[in-house]
């Protein structure tokens, strides 16, 4: 009886342990300031950060015809609730990615074609998960309203090489955005 609970308990200790490869790569070292960028012709934007000691980055990219990434009203945000994007692995995407050179995020992320002599080493792309979008007031002036917009991701998975990582919340930064009164 002894024996068949610790060959039981060994079995359950074995297969727990076996998650397949998941990786820890350390998402949250990115603490440089979010930046983006947007092709309004096509409602796409891009919002990323950089790690330049690992030349690393993560980044979300997505289309959406209701979002502005340039408010230039007050009406175009919405405070009572996050605007929410469902990631995907082709239109919606967080992208985990390492590259063999420090990178210009307003050169890789922003232009139609990206510098050519950069070439990324690993890469890991969402396969689930959301990003929220909300805006808190800072601060009101004379001239302008100022808000801080964070964008959250939650119940992340990033997959790529044999490779997943889960997270089930990550800032991925924040930023300011400034309307004019």
């Amino acid at each position: 009886m002894v024996k068949r609970i610790y060959i039981s308990l060994i079995t359950l200790i074995i297969i727990s342990c076996s998650e397949g490869d998941i990786l820890e790569i350390p998402l949250d070292i990115f603490d440089e300031s979010l930046q983006n960028c947007a092709n309004e012709s096509d409602n796409t934007f891009v919002f990323f950060v950089i790690d330049e000691d690992t030349n690393t980055s993560l980044s979300v990219n997505f289309t959406d015809t209701n979002f502005e990434i340039n408010p230039m009203t007050v009406e175009d945000i919405t405070l009572d609730e996050p605007t929410v994007i469902t990631l995907n692995t082709s239109t919606n995407q967080l992208l985990y990615r390492e590259f063999n050179t420090a990178i210009n995020g307003d050169e890789y992320f922003c232009n139609s074609v990206p510098v050519s002599d950069i070439n990324v080493t690993q890469e890991l792309i969402s396969s689930n998960g959301t990003v929220e979008i909300s805006y808190v007031l800072q601060n009101t002036t004379a001239t302008a309203t100022i808000y801080e917009r964070t964008l959250t991701l939650k119940d992340i998975t990033l997959e790529g090489n044999g490779i997943a990582i889960r997270r089930e919340l990550l800032v991925l930064g924040t930023d300011t955005v400034e309307i004019p009164n």
